[in-house]
């Protein structure tokens, strides 16, 4: 089969950090597939070190490099002087005038979230920001409360316009995540089906296997609630409970962000939020007072009426019996006999499972729950990894799959609460062994 190739304005993409972890393992290997599917010379990637590294250094541990290297060029300069910025400046426009096409640029910032803020002001002071068809592209975390969340947005907003501004959840990119809205809207089973009518109950699950795997630092700044409950769970139960109208002018970051403005946050802490830490954490932290939870499950509800009185549960924790996420969505029933759950699996093995009840073989009338199965694996060849589509989406100016300010805005205001009250009280924080599931 021919490999579809996709038109795309010439771009520069300019990651700032390019010598880090996620640089090498997920980001330069996505470009190096979308050079596979783009016109020739159309996309070129300029790698911002600190240090003075040739291109082999830099891709040296890549696993897929073979497109990048004749597509990617070094630049060294200093994070913290205005000065660099404007000579990078300089830089970039020399790189258009060499060619017979404006290039967009996309500016990919690769770095701690603590120097996030001070890089883009000196973007937008040395006048990168204000450069033609110029675009960022930020990770999470955006914030770590309501306060520093609107603080960043402030910031950035002050240098980059809404539209430029691109911030990643790669849960969003995820090929079930996106099938998410074409599966309950285009088969007319779920889509007459999808509200509280029907559905009893909505749970929301990220497990992990693993501890936090020598990330202390960052974890102990960060937790279950602000590292997946934040960005990733409430943005997929914003796509759950998004009202969606058959209409190809449909704004999925609207329905959104109209979703989380209806969540409201618990109104009984201690009841509608649970939170817990796996033994042996304070050991990997160095910190034996820590607080910080790897475990936390809490319960939401939503104004619109369309989901009156349906709980909504958003769970994730570290050092658990598996890894997987997915979406659950629970029938009600009038008897135990019933096909009540459709869950749709995120990852891995990524596909919609159905229960349904089914009469045994042979001569009596048992009734057995059977799983009917889509799994992706079974009919297709591959899926794009999520940072295929997150840069391809940037280039193509498609928002659809990022957050915007707002819905950031929203997810801390719905936390806040939480945030607040664990500040004052610790005495909730219960304890688990690793590889099994919290009791409370």
């Amino acid at each position: 089969m021919a490999i579809k190739k996709y038109d795309i304005q010439p771009t520069i993409l300019v990651v700032i950090g390019v010598t880090g972890d996620l640089s090498k393992s997920k980001l330069l290997p996505a470009v190096n597939q979308i050079l596979k599917v783009t016109p020739p010379n159309t996309l070129r990637v300029l790698g911002v070190t600190r240090r003075d590294l040739s291109v082999d250094e830099i891709l040296e541990g890549v696993t897929e490099a073979d497109l990048l290297r004749p597509n990617f060029d070094t630049y060294q300069m200093s994070l913290t002087d205005i000065n660099a910025y404007v000579e990078l400046r300089t830089h970039l426009a020399k790189l258009d005038s060499t060619t017979d096409a404006m290039h967009q640029k996309i500016i990919y910032l690769s770095i701690p979230p603590q120097i996030s803020l001070p890089v883009v002001e000196l973007l937008g002071k040395s006048g990168i920001a204000d450069l033609p068809d110029t675009k960022i592209l930020l990770e999470k975390p955006f914030g770590t409360d309501l306060e520093s969340a609107s603080e960043l947005v402030t910031g950035t907003k002050q240098h980059f316009d809404e539209q430029q501004i691109y911030r990643i959840d790669h849960y969003l990119a995820k090929e079930m995540t996106q099938n998410l809205i074409v599966f309950r809207e285009n088969n007319s089973l779920f889509r007459r089906t999808w509200n509280k009518d029907f559905i009893e109950s909505i749970e929301i699950i990220a497990s992990e296997k693993i501890g936090i795997e020598g990330r202390a630092t960052f974890y102990e700044q960060t937790g279950a609630l602000r590292d997946l409950i934040q960005s990733h769970l409430l943005q997929l139960a914003a796509l759950v409970l998004a009202d969606i109208t058959p209409s190809p002018e449909q704004n999925i970051s609207k329905a959104r962000l109209a979703a989380l403005k209806q969540l409201t946050p618990p109104q009984n802490i201690h009841q509608q939020v649970k939170r817990a830490q796996y033994i042996g954490y304070r050991d990997e932290a160095e910190n034996q007072v820590s607080t910080v939870e790897t475990f936390v499950s809490l319960t939401l509800y939503s104004k619109d009426p369309r989901w009156d009185n349906v709980p909504i549960t958003l769970t994730t924790g570290k050092a658990l019996g598996s890894k997987f996420t997915e979406i659950r969505i629970k029938y009600k029933q009038d008897s135990a006999d019933e096909a009540n759950m459709l869950t749709l699996r995120i990852q891995p093995n990524e596909g919609v499972e159905v229960d349904l009840w089914a009469k045994e073989p042979g001569y009596d009338n048992e009734l057995l729950k059977v799983p009917l199965r889509f799994t992706y694996d079974n009919h297709f060849t591959a899926l794009p990894e999520a940072y295929e589509r997150v840069f391809m989406d940037a280039i193509r100016s498609n928002h659809s799959l990022f957050a915007t300010s707002e819905e950031v805005l929203e997810t801390w205001r719905i936390l806040d609460p939480i945030q607040k009250a664990w500040a004052m009280d610790d005495t909730d924080l219960a304890f688990y062994q690793p590889g099994t599931q919290p009791e409370f």
